[in-house]
């Protein structure tokens, strides 16, 4: 009893064999992809209850043709097995069972034993026990019915070992080595025919028939299985689908034994007559077995009419056969007037490669399927003994030729001398008296010749000369004259099967080393894999063209005339009849060095984008220049790669890819690739499921939804020298830096980063900000993500332009004086299949264990920050944003996330670290190196942590253990001052403490103000919803705010929209609410951040001592009562000084005295009460003075008028500036 789960499977049984079954050599539709449908299934039971049985029957689909019937016996384990590692079919998650390992049932010792068990014992497919998903049970037959043609009173004979027989082409053989009852050791070989046909398999009806003859010239037949099974169109069709006899071990075929002899040139009429006799008792005892027929009229008219149409089509390849189609046509006519013999019962396909030599008892025939590209109801219809014969006289010619090849040697009187031994040797041994069927036999002869010129013209022309000069000899009836010599130069060698396999399914680690320009000691020759084409030539650098020979399945090869290898270029003719000049990916040395593939195991490589992903090259050469692109992943556990892309129809067949070394990097240059082009990797994974997947190192990508990779080259001139030339020339840290933070997609909705380069330019050059801040930038297939779910690290999104109109943006804004800075998403990726998630079918980017590499609250991978190849492609990539792109910082996202194991984790769920603490120390690490990398290639630019916990030295150098960052988004003072400002001004001295806390931390770190989008999103409200009141309030209360975080220590970042008081709160999938500026309110708003801006950079006191407690020092922190605060900024000069008195209360507090450290008088360099702003137009006319009265710590203090919910800005009038002075709208009354 079988037991059956009705479940979810990730992938489908369909699926898993869909990305196998192209690969696999009996598979036929090699010009299509798999499409396809179950017929039906039966099973097997496993003794031990472990393995699951199951040979299912399918349907293809999928080509221009019938469809395809085929049997794929798989078993289904809950473990993997390294010894069927090489026959795995694909993993999958059963919905009940958990993960299963799907293997060819046919190499599982499991399935192969239940097969034999079947035949030997007359057994049948196992009864079906199904569970319902809803928990029902019931119990089923199953649509296939099979029966094995044993008994069940043999005695199963104890299998030893079970082996698949390696290269066959059609079906697959199972060898077992046995012990019968007796405790004699026995070998049977088991045929499983992988294409079902409707009807008895003439193999199996004609050995079995034999057999039960007792004749010595097959091996015993053992059994075999018929199953009915549900056809495509619905009817029941039934069929042999495999059969058992003996093995015969350690004996060679009759090809290789007259090869041999052919090429040493010695006598082989013996066996060539001993083979005639076994022929003609084969014959004898199928005509016993099967009867015999006297051929009519019209079955002498069907074969001879397709001996015409074979010979015409032969003329068409060969020409020369043309000049004696007349005594073609007699010599026909001649066959159709003679007597036949009797029609029986045949071999089929008989020819030296169908026959064994075996001791002590002569000749053994096997395979008696007949031509498989007969159907199957032909092959099992009586034919001429006469074919039989015909088919070997070819096969002796087919050695002698083979030998000529190979020794350049003449082999016509070999050739002559083994055809006359068959011949005696069959008539004697009982066989038809050929001399009486003269005209008849040659017909089948030159008929067999003329299939064989079709075949060699399109598969090894160089070959074409064996079969042509045999029907020349035929019809010029030169019964004494041999095969002529066929070999003008030495062949290449041949390409071992075994490599070609691996070639051909994609799986083998070096193509280069079988294809393409190679040399032995006859000197060099090229192979080359062109599916489906008619003819390749080599195109040599003097014109000459050397014609190639096909050699298997679709690989083609051909030694050339010359010493040295050459540059070429291969002309290929398809069925479109034109040429196509190419040249061949294969010839081209690796475009990684030595150096490039230590640095990249290493995990150092610091440019590894230049390296890895897509890059366009040119080569000279006697030829002309070639242009391509040279492809390269890093791909360690995957068993293969192709590239496919546009410019192969998505087909890699003929591009796999090299694994250079052991570096796990896969490499192939691919000649006439340019820019714009879109590729893929296709991808053998771990589990030899193929899958699609971007690039990795992409530096275009198409536009989603569409997810291939783009090959691009800038061609981008930067104008922004003298930017990049002050930048590394000044400690950014010590430097102004208000930040506008910037979402692409939502500033002006539909803007191209072309459109932005202006726009966007010269709103942030008016508003006076020294940075942008861009969210980010890199490929994202999800917009509402914002960015922070990457799928291509190296790629600028797609939806905006191309990477140099990104380039042709950041170059303006710094044209115009604006600095940039990247968010950077290193902690966690998209879980997108056809990106980074399981590349190779491993855990390769991400964590394997889920504890570590999965992210919970964000539903994405964590990077495996222990990996260095996962560091190195982070670091890497930072650098690529600094340097490729002239990023002036990078501000990395969720930096918390990163450092933490147990981040967002519960008890259970996060593993300790080596320590047993929850620090991330590989997180730390890579971190570390990036930062310092950085700072060190990049003199000038910042690194910005976004980290909301109290992790110490964040922004210490590395130096001194710290993480390396330039600065920490401080979100203490972000939660803390918001927080305060949420309430009434009457509530707000009970939350005091919320304003001034932030400075006794303040220089603990490098820290940035955000007002970030996280700020403004999510129901939180815009930074103006947050404030209380009516509207009045809440703008004096958005603008008193703003201007407190100008003129608190650290440096500033606002999100877009909030310069102007945006009211509604954030979507990325609208633009911001511009029409917001025609009212005067939002208008002043707007134009207050743009006089903090001015002010801000012309006043070194607000920026230049930012990270050093000198820079600040409060006047008064404990006004609480009043809701004020009021503190002095400091510059290095100690005459450069800024005075800020903040009234967050709801009332005008009038002859308020503040201390302050100089005489003289100060002028009012803001005030957000301005009208001009949206205010009241109160405050102190434009200065106070400063008399000699001790207040508050200083040695002089002012009189001063503190409007409601206002901030003022005072300064010396001897640091006054033309910058500085004030505009006339901050006035107050």
């Amino acid at each position: 009893m079988a037991i059956v789960y009705e479940t979810t499977l990730q992938p489908s049984k369909l699926d898993l064999i869909a990305g196998w079954i192209g690969g696999q050599r009996w598979y036929t539709g090699k010009a299509h992809t798999p499409k396809l449908e179950r017929l039906g299934f039966y099973r097997f039971d496993d003794p031990e209850g472990e393995v699951g049985i199951e040979v299912m029957v399918l349907a293809d689909t999928g080509g221009a043709g019938d469809p395809v019937v085929y049997q794929v016996p798989v078993t289904w384990r809950a473990e993997p097995v390294a010894e069927l590692e090489h026959a795995l079919i694909g993993v999958t998650e059963h919905g009940t069972l958990g993960t299963r390992y799907g293997y060819d049932g046919c190499h599982d010792p499991v399935c192969a034993a239940a097969l034999l068990e079947c035949i030997v014992t007359g057994g049948a497919q196992a009864s079906l026990e199904i569970h319902a998903s809803d928990g029902a049970v019931r119990r089923e037959q199953g649509s296939i019915r099979v029966q094995g043609s044993g008994s069940r009173e043999i005695t199963m004979p104890q299998i030893v070992r079970s082996r698949v027989l390696t290269g066959e082409q059609s079906n697959t053989s199972v060898i077992y080595e046995v012990t019968d009852a007796d405790g004699a050791s026995k070998s049977f070989i088991l045929k499983v025919f992988r294409v079902l046909h409707d009807g008895e398999n003439p193999d199996v009806v004609l050995q079995s028939a034999l057999s039960r003859a007792d004749s010595s010239q097959v091996p015993t037949m053992l059994g075999a299985i018929q199953a009915t099974w549900p056809g495509v169109d619905g009817r029941q069709e039934q069929g042999h689908v495999a059969f058992a006899q003996e093995f015969l071990p350690g004996v060679q075929d009759a090809w290789r034994e007259a090869t041999a002899a052919a090429v040493a040139d010695a006598d082989f009429t013996r066996q060539a007559r001993e083979l005639g006799a076994a022929t003609a008792s084969v014959h004898t005892a199928l005509a016993t077995a099967f009867g015999v027929t006297d051929p009519s009229v019209a079955d002498v008219a069907r074969v001879t009419d397709g001996m015409r149409d074979r010979f015409s089509q032969a003329c068409d390849r060969a020409s020369e056969l043309g000049a004696h189609i007349d005594r073609f046509r007699d010599l026909i006519a001649a066959a159709r007037d003679a007597r036949w013999p009797a029609l029986q019962r045949i071999h089929g396909d008989y020819h030296l490669g169908q026959v064994l030599d075996v001791h002590d008892r002569g000749w053994v025939l096997l395979d008696f399927e007949g031509e498989p590209l007969r159907p199957l109801a032909e092959r099992n219809e009586p034919d001429s003994p006469l074919r039989d014969v015909a088919g070997m006289l070819r096969s002796f010619d087919y050695a002698a030729g083979s030998a000529e090849r190979e020794t350049s040697e003449d082999r016509r009187a070999w050739a002559q001398a083994t055809r006359d031994a068959f011949v005696q040797g069959y008539v004697a041994a009982g066989g038809l008296d050929l001399a009486a069927y003269g005209p008849i036999l040659d017909a089948f002869e030159i008929d067999k010749a003329s299939y064989e010129v079709e075949y060699e013209a399109r598969n090894r022309p160089s070959w074409l000369a064996i079969p042509t000069t045999a029907i020349l000899r035929l019809l010029a009836d030169e019964r004494q004259a041999a095969v002529p010599s066929t070999a003008a130069i030495l062949p290449p060698p041949p390409v071992d099967v075994h490599e070609a396999d691996a070639l051909l399914m994609g799986v083998h680690s070096d193509p280069h080393s079988v294809l393409g320009g190679q040399t032995d000691a006859r000197g060099p020759f090229v192979r080359a894999l062109r599916p489906f084409a008619e003819t390749v030539q080599v195109l040599l650098e003097d014109g000459t063209r050397v014609p190639l020979t096909h050699e298997y399945e679709g690989i083609w090869t051909g030694r050339l005339p010359v010493a040295q290898l050459p540059d070429y270029r291969l002309i290929t003719t398809y069925e479109d009849g034109y040429e196509h000049v190419q040249d061949d990916p294969y010839r081209f040395l690796p475009t990684l060095g030595d150096i490039d593939l230590f640095l990249i195991g290493e995990g150092r490589h610091e440019q590894l984008w230049t390296v890895l992903g897509a890059h366009i090259r040119s080569y000279d050469g006697p030829l002309g220049q070639v242009t391509g692109t040279s492809f390269a992943v890093w791909a360690p556990n995957a068993k293969g790669v192709r590239v496919i892309g546009d410019f192969n129809f998505w087909n890699g067949e003929a591009h796999g890819m090299r694994q250079l070394g052991n570096s796990g990097v896969w490499e192939l240059f691919v000649p006439g690739v340019g820019a714009g082009r879109s590729y893929k990797f296709k991808v053998c994974c771990a589990d030899r499921v193929w899958r699609d997947r971007a690039d990795p190192m992409a530096r275009a990508a198409e536009t989603a939804p569409a997810t291939a990779s783009v090959v691009t080259q800038t061609a981008y001139e930067w104008g922004d020298e003298k930017w990049l030339a002050d930048r590394g020339s000044v400690d950014p840290h010590t430097r102004p830096m208000s930040v506008y933070e910037v979402h692409l997609g939502s500033w002006r909705q539909g803007l191209s980063y072309a459109e932005m380069a202006e726009d966007l330019v010269n709103y942030v050059r008016d508003l006076g900000f020294t940075h942008v801040e861009f969210m980010p930038v890199m490929e994202h297939p999800y917009p509402p993500s914002w960015g922070y779910h990457v799928t291509g690290y190296y790629a600028p999104n797609s939806r905006m332009g191309t990477p140099d109109d990104f380039r042709h943006l950041v170059d303006e804004l710094h044209q115009a004086g604006i600095g940039v800075i990247l968010d950077w998403v290193p902690g966690h990726f998209a879980t997108d299949e056809w990106a980074l998630a399981k590349f190779d079918g491993t855990a390769l980017y991400e964590h394997p264990d889920p504890r570590k590499g999965w992210h919970k609250e964000w539903g994405s991978y964590v990077f495996d920050f222990g990996r260095p190849h996962v560091r190195n492609f982070l670091f890497a990539n930072a650098l690529y944003w600094l340097e490729e792109f002239h990023a002036d910082g990078l501000r990395v996202d969720g930096v918390a996330s990163m450092l933490y194991l147990d981040y967002s984790r519960d008890e259970g769920e996060w593993i300790p670290n080596i320590y047993g603490g929850r620090e991330n120390l590989d997180a730390v690490k890579l971190l570390q190196e990036t930062n310092a990398t950085a700072y060190r290639r990049n003199p000038g630019t910042v690194m910005i942590a976004e980290e909301s916990t109290s992790w110490p030295g964040v922004t210490q150098p590395t130096s001194a253990d710290g993480l390396g960052f330039g600065f920490k988004w401080n979100m203490g003072w972000m939660h803390d001052s918001l927080d305060y400002m949420s309430h009434p001004p009457i509530y707000r001295k009970y939350h005091h403490g919320e304003m001034t806390f932030a400075l006794v931390y303040a220089w603990s770190e490098q820290f940035v103000l955000p007002i970030s989008h996280d700020e403004v999103v999510h129901g939180k409200g815009s930074l103006l919803r947050k404030m209380p009141g009516d509207r009045w309030e809440q703008l004096a209360n958005l603008r008193a705010y703003v201007a407190n975080m100008w003129s608190h220590p650290g440096k500033q970042l606002l999100f877009m929209g909030q310069e102007f008081a945006q009211e509604a709160e954030w979507a990325d999938g609208r633009s911001l609410d511009w029409w917001l500026l025609e009212q005067p309110a939002h208008w002043g708003v707007h134009a207050m951040v743009k006089d903090l801006n001015r002010l801000y950079a012309a006043h070194p006191a607000l920026w230049e001592l930012d990270n050093e407690p000198r820079g600040f020092g409060w006047i008064d922190a404990d006004d609480g009562d009043r809701n004020t605060f009021s503190y002095l900024r400091f510059g290095k000069s100690t005459d450069d000084v800024v005075a800020v008195v903040a009234n967050f209360s709801g009332a005008e507090h009038t002859g308020v005295r503040i201390g302050l450290p100089h005489p003289g008088t100060w002028a009012e360099v803001l005030n957000t009460d301005a009208e001009g702003y949206g205010g009241g137009g109160r405050g102190n006319l434009g200065s106070v003075t400063a008399e000699p009265v001790p207040m508050h710590g200083q040695p002089f203090s002012a009189v001063m008028t503190l409007p409601p919910l206002a901030a003022l800005w005072f300064v010396p009038e001897h640091d006054l500036t033309s910058d500085s002075a004030p505009a006339p709208t901050q006035q107050g009354a």
